[in-house]
């Protein structure tokens, strides 16, 4: 891999160009399933074979040449996890990229898309080979895959199918290249009032807690390596991210060495403990807390991952002081409910609240909410409602 040339070209606009300045909620609001369905015993059948030989032949083949487009090679590169990322690569060296693009999805459902306005991208600003993938993407790509002869062909926005090719490039010693080397790893950075960390969980996710001008911020989502180079998806946040991050990072004992072609950050690592939560226990029951100003509060984390939670003054009266409806969310171990509705006697903020999820079991659990000096923030403590 041509570390220098790729740092500097291919990723050169990473941290400039593309920031989601949104608002404190996320624009993704359900996690994506990976699970498809079919109607009819024997079209079941046909799809689940056909599913079967895509998924064989991409675990043969995870690095895919899938056409030549202008003076770039188009690359396909399938994760282990259900991310999806495509490449601009040089045609003399396959050590150098111009631009990509991640999606998450499931190839053997025989159809993956990626979109410039639903997906993350990287790409070298005033790079010809950039610039010309990144107008595809405005225009939407689409990949429809089968299989003929034992051979996995794509058809590329609806051509004609071709063999899919297999691609390969130098591994470069020293440098990541593995996701799972990362699981159960916390690495953290600092300088000055600023500081980042990340923890990196299995099924490809993960969780950034970043402070800056002392002002927090948080980010979950997806990541994985791909050509060794760490791409990080996120789906919930608060505060200003990335739409896509992508760091190359050398490895020296517990020091990461992340660069992004803008700047070079080291970070330490440590093995962090983590305690999965029974995300079904959390949908299994309602809950209910009481907070120090006596609100009696009731949370609902429904099936479609929406929720709604209410703070009223007690049995007696009854009066609603606050209701929030949104989508929930559990990457790792923490907790994740953005806001889309907020309801409230006065006017308050109604930001995107998360925490680590400590203790769950069917006698309640406990989160410990980051937005916890808020007018009615949710209590961190919460037991299941009993019915009569």
């Amino acid at each position: 891999m041509n570390l220098k040339k790729f740092s500097s070209v291919a990723l050169t606009s990473a941290a400039l160009l593309f920031t989601a300045c949104g608002s404190d909620s996320s624009s993704s609001p359900n996690r994506e399933s990976d699970s498809s369905s079919s109607t009819g015993t024997s079209s079941s059948s046909v799809e689940n074979e056909k599913a079967a030989e895509i998924d064989a032949l991409v675990k043969e083949t995870p690095n895919m040449l899938l056409t030549k487009k202008g003076d770039a090679n188009i690359w396909l590169v399938a994760g282990s996890t259900g991310l999806y990322s495509l490449w601009a690569i040089d045609t003399a060296s396959s050590s150098t990229s111009y631009a990509n693009a991640l999606t998450k999805g499931d190839i053997t459902t025989g159809k993956l898309e990626f979109s410039k306005q639903a997906d993350g991208f990287v790409y070298s600003k005033g790079v010809a080979q950039a610039e010309a993938f990144i107008e595809w993407l405005e225009d939407g790509i689409t990949l429809e895959f089968s299989v003929e002869d034992d051979v996995l062909m794509v058809s590329i926005d609806g051509d004609k199918p071709v063999a899919v090719q297999k691609a390969t490039r130098k591994v470069t010693s020293g440098y990541l290249s593995k996701a799972d080397s990362l699981v159960g790893k916390q690495l953290e950075w600092s300088n000055g009032d600023s500081s980042s960390v990340y923890r990196f969980f299995k099924n490809g996710e993960y969780v950034r807690l970043g402070l800056d001008d002392e002002k927090n911020s948080f980010e979950a989502g997806y990541y994985d390596v791909h050509r060794q180079v760490l791409l990080m998806k996120p789906v919930e946040h608060t505060g200003t991210v990335s739409v896509l991050t992508a760091y190359t990072a050398k490895v020296d004992g517990d020091t990461y060495d992340f660069d992004d072609g803008l700047a070079l950050k080291s970070y330490k690592a440590s093995t962090m403990k983590v305690s999965y939560p029974d995300v079904e226990l959390l949908k299994a029951n309602g809950w209910e807390s009481k907070s120090n100003d006596t609100l009696l509060w009731t949370l609902d984390l429904q099936e479609d991952n929406r929720y709604l939670i209410e703070g009223k003054t007690g049995v007696t009266d009854n009066t609603l002081k606050i209701r929030r409806k949104g989508n929930w969310s559990v990457y790792g171990d923490y907790l994740v409910m953005t806001v889309d509705t907020c309801q409230a006697v006065t006017s308050v903020k109604c930001p995107t609240e998360y925490g680590q999820i400590t203790t769950l079991s069917e006698g309640g659990f406990e989160f410990d909410n980051v937005i916890e000096d808020l007018e009615y923030a949710a209590p961190k403590k919460w037991t299941p409602v009993i019915e009569e």
